[in-house]
């Protein structure tokens, strides 16, 4: 039964109220593919991140996040190119996607401006046989047959940034696809939602060794509350990180980095509820994995934070 009722919440979620659909990410100033195709090659390096994210560990059937993203610029440093992949999972409940990024990047003085699009496929999918309905499985006519729907769509994104500052504006996925053909003819149709995603960060030096970044993330969704995350990571010796987040209405997190050597960064990001789920859904956990890759030997290599 609570399989059933975390499938009707996300369900109704998507036919009425269009609530947050895409992946939620802790660590999103470490994650910037995923949430905005115009990040394609801003570092002078290839970069590949992969990211893993289980949510609310008491609770059956809670959304689990698998997430791989790769990035680089081209030759004249003007273009970017990227890839991402999204494995989704809530209950029965499975979402793939698999996202191609190009991004244009326009070098100011002190600065530069990288606008991006991205194109790729989505399938849904449901396995409705697999749902059990009650202790001697009756007959259910609408739990007969599994559900599985392709859909194109693309996204859109500006990303103005420096050696030390950001402005992301993301747009993952622009087209309202339909979640399933057999609705076409119902009175309800779920429909993938529209999000926006607006964040910031900037990077202060406090010392020799201790430097601030403080970060937002303000998301948007059509019938949703707006949700904003803030954070402040505090980095020793540009070697290990410690943040702290709060995500209005949902949890607070703490996260920790750790940079191994050159090439490999590693990120964990633990979230406690402070909504009305407290006490019954248990904590979130999220592991990520960064390496980069082919330095430009021309030039000074300066620590990036996003």
């Amino acid at each position: 039964m609570k399989k059933i009722f975390l499938i009707l919440i996300v369900l109704v979620s998507g036919l009425v109220s269009k609530a947050q659909q895409d992946p939620m990410y802790s660590m999103y100033m470490f994650n910037h593919m995923a949430i905005n195709p115009a990040y394609a090659g801003s570092l002078d390096h290839l970069q590949a991140v992969g990211l893993f994210r289980r949510q609310w560990l008491d609770f059956p059937g809670s959304p689990r996040t698998a997430n791989l993203t790769v990035h680089a610029p081209m030759k004249n440093d003007q273009v970017g190119l990227g890839f991402s992949f999204i494995n989704d999972q809530v209950g029965d409940m499975q979402t793939n996607a698999f996202m191609a990024a190009y991004a244009y990047h326009l070098r100011f003085k002190r600065s530069r401006l990288s606008l991006g699009l991205q194109a790729g496929g989505r399938n849904f999918n449901l396995n409705l046989n697999e749902i059990q309905l009650s202790p001697n499985q009756g007959f259910d006519a609408a739990f007969q047959g599994n559900i599985s729907q392709w859909s194109f769509n693309f996204g859109a994104g500006a990303f103005w940034y420096s050696d030390n500052w950001y402005i992301s504006l993301g747009i993952p996925n622009l087209r309202n696809n339909i979640l399933s053909a057999q609705q076409i003819n119902t009175t309800y149709v779920a429909r993938y939602a529209t999000h926006i995603n607006l964040s910031a960060g900037i990077v202060k030096e406090l010392s020799p060794i201790f430097k601030l970044k403080p970060s937002f993330m303000i998301k948007q969704v059509g019938g949703a509350p707006m949700q904003i995350d803030l954070n402040a990571n505090l980095y020793w010796l540009d070697i290990i990180g410690l943040g702290l987040s709060y995500r209005s209405g949902d949890a607070f997190v703490t996260l920790l980095e750790i940079q191994l050597n050159r090439n490999l960064r590693i990120g964990y990001a633990y979230d406690q509820t402070v909504s009305k789920l407290a006490g019954t859904v248990g904590g979130t956990h999220e592991i990520m994995l960064r390496t980069d890759f082919g330095f430009n030997k021309n030039k000074t290599l300066t620590p990036r934070y996003f």
